[in-house]
């Protein structure tokens, strides 16, 4: 089973993929070469990126897609909310209002 086969579709485009093999490569080569933590951490950030170009997918790009879509239904949800709101602040007006006026 691929990676892709794991993670669902591909999300990356065929030039995405291709810059981040290259690009993924080119760190991980310049990472290997500096060595040491920092140069690791640069190695490693570079496999990552070759990983993503060559399953052609990112798990982080999903992550936005998902949320993206969800922004209607986020929207809608902040209207209910604001339309309650308002509501419960014209209820208790005049509550708040009578109880002021008898003390």
């Amino acid at each position: 089973m691929s990676i892709s086969d794991k993670h669902g579709s591909s999300n990356v485009q065929a030039w995405e993929r291709a810059l981040s093999i290259g690009s993924g490569i080119v760190m991980a080569r310049g990472g290997l070469k500096r060595g040491g933590v920092l140069g690791l951490v640069r190695a490693a950030f570079g496999g990552m990126l070759v990983a993503r170009g060559l399953s052609g997918h990112c798990r982080l790009k999903s992550i936005m897609e998902d949320a993206r879509s969800m922004r209607p239904e986020v929207d809608r949800i902040t209207d209910t909310v604001s339309r309650l709101e308002g509501e419960i602040a014209d209820k208790v007006k005049p509550v708040a209002k009578k109880l002021s006026d008898g003390v």
